[in-house]
């Protein structure tokens, strides 16, 4: 009889302090929020850190995970922040946000796979985001405008080369670095495409299409 007083005892135990880490789980997300209301976000982050892990068994807080991610972009603790916005899409909760923030901090993280992965990812979840295709469509801009710099770039020297007397326009050389020059060029269209697929309307992008297409045609 008295092993088994001890054993309900025992149990007893195990319930309360199962729910005194419940309550406190929930104080610390309350401390969270306000930490969060007043900015600070390093603070924030930790607080709610320790309640997720003192949440236990009970529903998943869909706010406070996303929270936790938004302070970890804050703080620039971007691989936790990759964390807490992925369980939100997962979680389907503020999807269009989470993985805008998701790939913003694989990309200040220099994940640019991750970046790209996402942002794709996101689109076919969100079709109508226009800012996840602005995004991406404005990688894929700079990345074209990458090579067409350097093409620029090339004929730029082999225009000086002839204007200094190094060469001609009939030489070798100059057919060499116009050559080189069309190679990046031609690097740049697929990438230009790319962004008018997701923005048909970027005048920036259309200008620099046809001016490589003039660069490698003429």
């Amino acid at each position: 009889m008295k092993r088994f007083f001890l054993v309900i005892v025992f149990c007893l135990g195990m319930v309360a302090g199962f729910a005194q880490d419940a309550v406190d789980a929930v104080q610390l997300k309350n401390d969270g929020n306000d930490a969060l209301r007043g900015k600070d976000y390093k603070k924030a982050l930790e607080l709610f850190e320790k309640s997720i892990a003192n949440w236990g068994e009970e529903e998943e807080d869909n706010a406070m995970i996303y929270n936790a991610g938004y302070c970890a972009y804050k703080v620039k603790a971007y691989e936790k922040a990759v964390k807490y916005f992925d369980q939100s899409i997962q979680n389907n909760y503020k999807t269009s946000t989470a993985y805008l923030y998701k790939a913003n901090s694989q990309r200040k993280a220099k994940d640019e796979e991750g970046f790209i992965a996402t942002l794709e990812a996101g689109i076919a979840a969100n079709p109508n985001s226009t800012k996840m295709k602005s995004m991406l469509s404005t990688y894929y801009l700079k990345e074209g405008n990458a090579f067409y710099k350097k093409g620029a770039a090339i004929l730029k020297q082999a225009a000086a080369d002839v204007a200094a007397g190094k060469f001609k326009t009939t030489d070798d050389q100059y057919k060499q670095a116009t050559t080189k020059a069309k190679e990046e060029f031609k690097k740049s269209l697929p990438l230009f495409d790319k962004a008018l697929e997701l923005t048909p309307n970027n005048d920036t992008a259309k200008q620099l299409k046809a001016a490589a297409s003039q660069a490698i045609n003429g």
